[in-house]
């Protein structure tokens, strides 16, 4: 999962993402490794492993891939999000749409807050600074987040060589088989991921 927090100059918005667990629903920032959340193909699941990235004004302004999407309530359709929702532009949601069908895929499939954009409710936005939070299960997992089903952080090869030193290492160190020539791969997401064309045509 990868969640944000976010100070933003051009407009009042009131954004957070709260994750269900089967004590009820609870901030983001206050998970922890060990707490158990629900999932949808597996049932109860710990979290190994908590990240967060904190990122200047100078940072979005030198990396403006990594400005935050803001999800508005009701964006993607039957009311979901429950609540305005802030993530990264890598963030995937699970949109299910017999549509799907036509496109000759699975009726249930991944699409990133990037190729989501420009759907009404659904924009990037200016921020002074923003905190992705980010964790992990021992597989990739389809979690709730604002009434709405989201992944946890899958890493990436891409992704994984985008982090930070003490973060690649932690990560490594909890799970060693990331080491291994085929190991990130073998970390199999959950659902197929759609492009921005595709993932566009489900949502309207």
């Amino acid at each position: 999962m990868i969640g944000l927090t976010t100070r933003n100059p051009s407009e009042d918005v009131v954004a957070s993402a709260f994750i269900a667990t089967p004590r009820g629903e609870c901030p983001l920032e206050e998970l922890k490794i060990g707490d158990r959340i629900i999932t949808r193909d597996n049932g109860l699941q710990k979290i190994c492993w908590v990240g967060r990235r904190d990122l200047t004004a100078q940072d979005l302004s030198a990396q403006p891939h990594l400005k935050p999407v803001l999800i508005r309530a009701g964006a993607l359709g039957n009311g979901l999000p429950e609540s305005n929702m802030l993530v990264s532009p890598q963030h995937r949601f699970l949109i299910h749409n017999e549509k799907a069908g036509a496109l000759d895929v699975e009726t249930e499939v991944l699409a990133a807050a990037k190729h989501l954009v420009g759907i009404q409710g659904v924009d990037v936005i200016e921020a002074r600074q923003a905190s992705y939070i980010l964790f992990m299960f021992e597989q990739h997992e389809v979690i709730l987040s604002n009434g709405t089903w989201t992944e946890c952080f899958q890493p990436a090869e891409k992704v994984v060589d985008g982090m930070g030193a003490e973060q690649r290492k932690e990560i490594f160190a909890l799970f060693p088989s990331l080491h291994e020539t085929n190991g990130v791969k073998a970390y199999q997401e959950t659902r197929q991921s759609f492009d921005q064309n595709r993932a566009k045509m489900l949502v309207k």
